[in-house]
C-alpha cells in the first residue's frame, strides 16, 4: 500500500496539461480556454508511467451526462512501458446552450487496471462574452448617452471630460531608471494615472464617435504591449511599486477591453496584449503572501484581477480571490469591524474601497456578485512582509472589537461618513491629508441605496467617469447624517461636535480625537491626541502638517512621530503603538465628551538610512522604561474645548504638553528664559531637532496665548499646571506649502512639567470675529467656570479624574440660576 501511494504521488506530479492555444508550454495548474459557442477547443496533456512495469490505465471524462459540452478523448486505453510518455487530447465542443460568460469544468479520470483512480485533471471551458464586458458594457454607454442628453450636470461631465483628453499627451515610451523612493530600479516612463486616461480615452470615443480618441487609445496601447520595446521588456509599467502597477493595469485592461475588436488592432496586436497581461499576473503572483496585507497589495490584486477577467481566466480569478494574498485575505484581514481599513488613514481607506469598488462593478458587467458577497474574517498578524511587529515602532494588526464574523464591501462604503465635515471631507488621520468624497460613493449608492451615500454624492460636482457611466440621475436630497458626536473603535477616532441651535458650520465646534489601530507603514504614534479642530468650515490642524515624503529622513523622523502631534510628549521620544481605549463617550445638548487613555513606554526615533533597505535604522526601548499611564479627556462645548491630560510613571519626567497652531498674535504670562536657539534640540535621535527658532519661557501663573491665521482665531489658556517651563518654537517644515501642510507660520506652544505624575488643563477657544469669553478661573486642576460676554456662565467639573471611575459634570448658568446640567461617567457610551 506504501508503495501504491507513492506511485500515486509520482503519477500526480507526472500528468500535465496544455491547450491547442499554446502547445509547447506545459502548465501544471488548471487548463482553462475561452471559446465562442459550437467551437470546439482541445486540450493536451501528458502522462508518463513511473512504474517498473508496463501498465495499462483507462481514461475517461468524469459524468459526461451531467456535462452541457460535448467532451471525448482521443483514446480511453493506453498501455505504457516504464518510462513511457504518452500524449493524449480532450477535445470540447462549446453548446450554445452555456451562456456567454458561464464555464464548464471537465475532468479526466484516470484509472488502472484494479479501477483505483490515480488522478484527475481539470479543464475549464468558458462561452466567450463579447467585448466590452469590464467597466462599461454597451447598455452602460446607451445608459450614459441618454443621461448626457437629459441632464445638465451629465453633459458638462462629458464637455470637461473631453477637455481634458484634448489636452492629454502620454509620456513618450522609454526606460528610465532611478531611486523609488530608495531603491533603484528600471521601468517604462508611464504613470499610475496614465491607465485610467487610457480608459477615458475609450468612453470619449464610444460616446461622441470622434475617432481621434480611438486612434490616440489603440496608439498607447501598441506601445505599451510591443513584445520588443513595452512592458514586456522591463517589467514595470509605471514605478514598479504594486499599487501604482495595479491602479494603470486595472484601466489598461478596461481600456482594451472597450477596442479590443476594433480592425486597427491586428492579431499579433491582440496576442501582444494578452502576452502583456499573462506576464503581468506572473509579476503580481510573485508578490502575493499571507503577510502582504497593505494599499499595495490590495491595489496591485484589484488590477490582477479585472486583468484576469478581461482574459475570462476563470482559474486564475479563482487563484486571485482565494490565495494567500488575495481578495478574501485582504478584505478578511485588512478591513476592520468599523469598516475602516487597518492603515487607518482616509487616503488607503479610500483607495482600497475604490479598487475593490472597480471590481464588484467588472463582477456584476460580467454576471458576478462582489457587491454582496462576504469572505470570513481573518487574523491579521502583527507583522508584515518585510518587517516584524516593532520595527520603528510599527504595528500591523487590528485593535478593537472584532465584530461580525464576515466583511465585504458593503461595509466599507460607509465607514468614513461618521469623521467627515460639513462638506463630506473626511478628517486627516496617520498618513492622510484631508479626503475630498471619492467617486467609488456613485458605485456605492447605485448598488445599496443608502441615504448617507446619495448626501456624499451630493457635495461633489459629479465630475468623474464614474458619475457620467454609473451615476443616478435624480438623487435624493438627505439630511446631514453626521452632525452629531460619533466614534468609531477600530480606526479609534473620535469626532466631538458641538450641538447649538444652529448647527451650521459658522456655529459648530468639531474636535477629532486618536486612540485606535496604529496602520502600519502608514500609522503614527499619536494616540490620546487631537488630530483636527474644525470650526467656520476652517481646519486648525491636519496630520501631515508637515510633509517631507516617503524617501526622506523627515518622513519617520517628524511627520510619523508623536512630537509633531497635538499631545502630550514624554522626553522628546515618540510614543509606543500599542492597543489603547476609550473610556468615556458622551454626547449631550451643551456638552460632548470623550476620555482616552494609552498605557506606553517612550523610545527614540528610528534613524534615517539610505544603505538599508527598508531605509532605517531601529532603536529599542529603554530596559528600565516603564509604561507611562496617558489619559485624556476632551470635552467640546458650543463655544470652546477643554482638555485634560493625566500622565502618571514610576518616575520622574519631563513631560511637554504640546500644540501647533498658525499665526501666533500674542502671548501672556511668560517670560524669556535663555537665549533664542536656532532648533528646539540638538539630539539627533530627537524629533525636537526639527523644531527650529525656538524659545523657553518661564510662566509662574498660567499662560494666554493668541493665534490667527486669516481670520480664523485660536485662543489658548493653559490653566494647570500654573507654573512650568514654555517653548514656542516654528513648526516642522518639509518644503513647498499646501493646504494645511507645510505653514511656514505655524507655531508649536509647549508646557513642561518634570515629575512623576501630572495634570495638564487647557481651554481652546476657536472662532472668528470677537472672543466671546470674558474670563476663564480655575480653582484646581480639575474644575473651570467660564464666564461669558452675554451673562452666561458654565462650570465644569471632573471628579476623581485620576481613578478608574471618574466623572464630569457641567452646569450651565444664566442669571446665577442653573439652566441645565450634564453629567458624564466614565465607562459609559451614550
Amino acid at each position: 500500500m506504501k508503495n501504491f501511494v507513492l506511485v500515486l504521488f509520482v503519477l500526480l506530479v507526472n500528468l500535465k496539461g496544455f491547450s491547442n492555444n499554446d502547445k509547447s508550454k506545459i502548465i501544471d495548474t488548471v487548463q482553462t480556454e475561452t471559446v465562442k459557442a459550437n467551437e470546439t477547443i482541445q486540450y493536451y496533456f501528458q502522462f508518463k508511467n513511473t512504474l517498473k512495469n508496463t501498465e495499462t490505465f483507462y481514461l475517461s471524462v468524469d459524468r459526461p451526462r451531467e456535462l452541457v459540452c460535448e467532451n471525448s478523448l482521443n483514446t480511453s486505453e493506453i498501455t505504457l512501458k516504464s518510462g513511457e510518455l504518452f500524449n493524449g487530447t480532450l477535445s470540447v465542443l462549446v453548446s450554445d446552450r452555456m451562456p456567454e460568460g458561464g464555464h464548464e469544468s471537465s475532468f479526466i479520470v484516470i484509472k488502472d487496471k484494479e479501477g483505483h483512480i490515480l488522478q484527475k485533471k481539470e479543464f475549464i471551458t468558458v462561452r466567450t462574452l463579447p467585448h466590452p464586458f469590464l467597466l462599461v458594457t454597451n447598455s452602460v454607454f446607451d445608459e450614459a448617452k441618454q443621461k448626457i442628453k437629459d441632464y445638465d450636470w451629465a453633459k458638462q461631465n462629458l464637455d470637461k471630460m473631453l477637455l481634458e483628453l484634448d489636452d492629454f499627451e502620454f509620456p513618450a515610451r522609454k526606460i528610465i531608471t532611478k531611486p523609488r523612493p530608495t531603491k533603484v530600479w528600471s521601468s517604462l516612463a508611464y504613470v499610475s494615472s496614465d491607465g485610467e486616461q487610457a480608459f477615458k480615452l475609450g468612453l470619449a470615443w464610444r460616446l461622441t464617435q470622434n475617432a481621434t480618441y480611438k486612434q490616440k487609445l489603440i496608439e498607447f496601447i501598441k506601445q505599451v504591449c510591443d513584445k520588443d520595446k513595452g512592458y514586456l521588456s522591463v517589467g514595470a509599467a509605471t514605478t514598479g511599486v504594486q499599487v501604482h502597477e495595479g491602479n494603470f493595469f486595472l484601466f489598461l485592461a478596461a481600456a482594451c477591453d472597450i477596442v479590443f475588436n476594433e480592425p486597427e488592432l491586428s492579431n499579433t496586436d491582440r496576442e501582444n496584449i494578452e502576452n502583456t497581461f499573462r506576464f503581468y499576473l506572473k509579476q503580481n503572483s510573485s508578490h502575493m503572501e499571507s503577510l502582504g496585507i497593505m494599499n499595495h497589495q490590495a491595489s496591485a490584486n484589484a488590477g490582477a484581477i479585472v486583468v484576469a477577467l478581461f482574459l475570462q481566466d476563470i482559474p486564475e480569478l479563482t487563484y486571485l480571490t482565494e490565495a494567500e494574498g488575495g481578495m478574501a485575505d485582504q478584505i478578511g484581514k485588512g478591513v476592520m469591524a468599523d469598516g475602516w481599513w487597518f492603515e487607518g488613514t482616509a487616503n488607503y481607506c479610500y483607495l482600497v474601497t475604490q479598487r475593490y469598488s472597480l471590481v464588484a462593478q467588472a463582477f456584476e458587467n460580467y454576471g458576478l456578485d462582489l457587491y454582496h458577497r462576504r469572505f470570513p474574517v481573518k487574523f491579521k498578524s502583527a507583522d508584515f512582509e518585510n518587517s516584524k511587529a516593532g520595527f520603528t515602532g510599527m504595528k500591523f494588526d487590528n485593535w478593537g472589537p472584532p465584530g461580525k464574523n464576515t466583511r465585504g464591501l458593503e461595509d466599507m462604503v460607509t465607514p468614513c461618513i461618521p469623521m467627515m465635515d460639513e462638506n463630506a471631507y473626511v478628517v486627516s488621520s496617520n498618513d492622510s491629508n484631508l479626503k475630498e468624497p471619492n467617486e467609488f460613493y456613485e458605485f456605492a449608492y447605485r448598488a445599496y441605496k443608502k441615504p448617507e451615500l446619495a448626501w456624499v454624492i451630493n457635495k461633489t460636482k459629479r465630475e468623474s467617469w464614474v458619475s457620467l457611466m454609473y451615476g443616478l440621475p435624480n438623487l435624493p436630497e438627505v439630511k446631514d447624517p453626521r452632525t452629531e458626536s460619533d466614534f468609531m473603535p477600530n480606526v479609534g477616532l473620535v469626532a466631538l461636535r458641538s450641538q447649538p441651535e444652529n448647527k451650521s458650520p459658522e456655529n459648530q465646534i468639531q474636535a477629532y480625537l486618536k486612540y485606535g489601530t496604529h496602520g502600519g507603514w502608514h500609522g503614527h504614534f499619536d494616540r490620546a491626541s487631537l488630530v483636527a479642530l474644525d470650526r467656520n468650515g476652517h481646519k486648525y490642524f491636519g496630520t501631515e502638517m508637515a510633509w517631507y515624503g516617503y524617501g526622506k529622513a523627515g518622513y519617520k523622523e517628524s511627520v510619523q512621530t508623536s512630537a509633531t502631534h497635538n499631545m502630550v510628549i514624554v522626553d522628546e521620544l515618540q510614543q509606543e503603538a500599542v492597543p489603547s481605549k476609550q473610556l468615556l463617550f458622551f454626547k449631550g445638548e451643551i456638552m460632548q465628551a470623550s476620555a482616552v487613555e494609552t498605557h506606553a513606554r517612550w523610545r527614540e526615533i528610528p534613524r534615517f538610512n539610505l544603505e538599508k533597505f527598508p531605509p532605517w535604522n531601529d532603536k529599542v526601548f529603554d530596559a528600565d522604561f516603564n509604561p507611562i499611564q496617558q489619559r485624556r479627556l476632551s470635552i467640546v462645548t458650543n463655544d470652546y474645548v477643554v482638555i485634560a491630560d493625566y500622565m502618571k510613571s514610576d518616575k520622574k519626567h519631563n513631560y511637554d504638553w504640546l500644540i501647533h497652531p498658525v499665526g501666533l498674535t500674542h502671548l501672556e504670562g511668560v517670560k524669556k528664559s535663555g537665549p533664542a536657539l536656532e532648533q528646539l534640540s540638538q539630539n539627533e535621535d530627537s524629533p525636537y531637532k526639527y523644531f527650529k527658532d525656538a524659545q523657553w519661557y518661564k510662566a509662574n501663573n498660567g499662560v494666554k496665548m493668541k493665534f490667527d491665521e486669516d481670520g480664523n482665531k485660536l485662543d489658548i489658556y493653559s490653566l494647570w499646571p500654573k507654573k512650568g517651563k514654555v517653548l514656542v518654537s516654528s513648526y516642522p517644515n518639509g518644503g513647498k506649502q499646501r493646504d494645511v501642510r507645510n505653514n511656514p507660520n505655524r507655531k508649536t506652544y509647549g508646557l513642561r512639567i518634570n515629575d512623576k505624575e501630572v495634570v495638564f488643563l487647557n481651554v481652546l477657544v476657536p472662532y472668528q470675529g470677537e472672543n466671546q469669553i470674558k474670563k476663564i478661573e480655575s480653582k484646581s486642576d480639575t474644575e473651570l467656570t467660564v464666564f461669558m460676554k452675554d451673562g452666561k456662565k458654565q462650570h465644569i467639573r471632573i471628579e476623581n479624574f485620576k481613578a478608574s471611575d471618574f466623572k464630569i459634570t457641567m452646569e450651565a448658568y444664566q442669571d446665577n440660576s442653573i439652566i441645565k446640567t450634564e453629567t458624564a461617567h466614565s465607562k459609559s457610551f451614550n
